[in-house]
Order: C-alpha cells, then structure tokens, then sequence
C-alpha cells in the first residue's frame, strides 16, 4: 500500500471503497499493520499543539481489526527527524499508548476508540466524532464538548461535577455511566442512562430532564425535549462496530449513516424515508453493503454522484 495513501486514509479523505479496501490490506499481514502503525505514530506526533492534557488513549479492540483512531494528539515521546529518520525516546505497547493530547481529539470515518481521562472517566468515541476537552486548572467542573457519539463512564467526584455539552444540549453528572448521541447540525439528540443520574437540559427553551436509569431523553416530533424508556440489551453495540436498528423508519437510519460515514443522502421518493425496519450491520462492511440491505428489505433504487459525496436515492 502505498504511504500517501495511508496517510491519505489518516486524514479521514478517503472513500468507502478505499476505506475498506484500507482496512483488509491491513488486516492480511502483520507487516502491514507495523506499518500502518509506524505511520500512525508519525502522523500523530506532528500534531503537536500547544496546549497539552494528561490522557490516555487505546488502541482499537472493539473488533478482530488493531485500528488505531486520528486524534489530535502529541505521542508521548519526543520525535526527531534527522535524514529522514524518526528517533522516538519511549516505546508505545501495543495495548495502549500514554499520550500527552492537545484539547480537540477527532475520529476518521470507519474508526472508533476509547480514552481515559486523567480523573479515570473512560469514552469511547464513534466514527466521525470529534471531542474537545477543556482544562480544569482552576475550574470547579469537568466539562468536555462533544460533536458525534459517546458512551461514558465518568468517575464519581462529588467536588467535580462532569459536563457534556452538545451544540444544543448539556449533561450533568457526578458519576454514572450514559451515551450521547449529538452531531451538530442534526435533529436527532439522544442521551441514554446506564446507571446513576443525569440531568438532561435545552439550550434554547432551558427545559431540564432528569434521568433514572433505562430512561431515555430524546427530541419529540414537535421539537420537545422528552423522557421515554429504552431497551439497554442492544443499545450500545456501536462499541462493537456493529450498528443496531430496532423498527427503524429510513430516515433516522439515512441520517444516522450521513454522520458515521460522513456522505449525504438525496431521497427523491419521500416515501422511502417511512419505511421501517429492524436490522444489524458490521461498520467494516461499509455503506454499500447497507444500502443493498436495505433495499433489499424495501425496494427503492439508488446511485452515488460523481464524486461519491452524495447518494441519490429515487
């Protein structure tokens, strides 16, 4: 493989084709994935930035498949390049790498990860999600901002109240474990509680829910924000790379994909978007592969444009 594409796929620019095409070549030799991972490391070392926030990041264990996630981070170790040769002062293992990271930390397309604060709070973060985490010197919260999907596990302070915030929501909490369903620029919201308490609150109507767990906070038809209950059993296999829809109309699931793969969705056929379903998809397959399942469960017709950016579907 060649290394500009590599770095290409990094960068989160390349196509479902070649994302898949990127993640078979490294799974068929172990040669491939040393090298994949020699470049992740270069990659990640140039973006240094200059404000720095103890952290810990994994690698990618979620599937079969070592992935390791772009984050805007710097490793660990201090990189110089002399004749075109990287000289690292620590060795990173292969379970997980100590990172010094800068605030924003974002996730490729096809990619997901799970982090460790320094306070203990464990994130897994979903594909094309990005968070920004803010210092706490002086501050008398934690407070992160998140654009994507997150499951939390948020280590108990009682002095430190935990804080997402979204681009339409906050969640509070002391210590308890939830996942935030939230892209910007998205109708869909969702804040699902595992175990302790949150409170769920509206930025524009300063509505605030508060959750017991199985319960979840959600936007109604109208535009509300509400509280309804929720299975668990299959709600967070995301983690897993596996997508989960439970009598699903079409819509929520177009524009569930338009986030994780980071494409847009035409439906020329309105009715299309009423259409339900309860199905099963393995992220790695990719979106083709879930279009030809859904259209074979209903039928519709569907192209890509020109520049793959974009999915017609008539």
């Amino acid at each position: 493989m060649k290394r500009n594409v590599i770095l290409k796929y990094l960068r989160g620019e390349t196509s479902p084709e070649e994302r898949i095409k990127m993640l078979r070549w490294i799974e068929e030799d172990p040669a491939h994935l040393e090298e994949y991972k020699y470049l992740r490391r270069i990659f990640d070392a140039t973006l240094c930035n200059e404000e720095n926030i103890p952290l810990s990041i994994h690698s990618s264990r979620f599937t079969n498949r070592r992935i390791w996630m772009q984050v805007a981070a710097a490793v660990a170790f201090i990189c110089l390049f002399a004749g075109g040769t990287w000289l690292y002062t620590q060795h990173l293992s292969e379970n997980q790498a100590e990172l010094l990271a800068t605030r924003n930390i974002h996730v490729p397309v096809g990619q997901r990860t799970e982090i460790t604060l320094n306070d203990g709070t464990r994130i897994w973060l979903n594909s094309n999600t990005t968070l920004h985490i803010e210092s706490q010197k002086g501050k008398d919260l934690r407070r992160v901002r998140l654009n994507g999907e997150a499951y939390f596990e948020v280590a108990p302070d009682k002095h430190l109240p935990f804080v997402v915030q979204t681009a339409s929501h906050e969640v509070q909490v002391l210590g308890t474990k939830f996942n935030v369903f939230a892209y910007k620029n998205q109708k869909d919201f969702s804040v699902k509680l595992y175990e302790g308490a949150v409170d769920v609150s509206d930025k524009q109507s300063t509505t605030t829910l508060r959750l017991s767990p199985d319960e979840e906070a959600k936007i109604s038809d109208n535009g509300r924000l509400i509280k309804v209950p929720f299975d668990k059993a299959e709600s967070l296999l995301w983690i897993e790379g596996i997508y989960y829809f439970e009598d699903t109309d079409y819509g929520s699931i177009f524009r569930q994909m338009k986030e994780y793969y980071k494409v847009c969705f035409d439906v020329r056929n309105p009715k299309i978007l009423q259409h339900r379903c309860t199905c099963k998809f393995r992220q790695e397959d990719g979106l083709r592969h879930i279009l030809e399942v859904l259209q074979r469960i209903h039928q519709f017709e569907y192209e890509w444009s020109n520049d793959e950016q974009t999915v017609i579907i008539r």
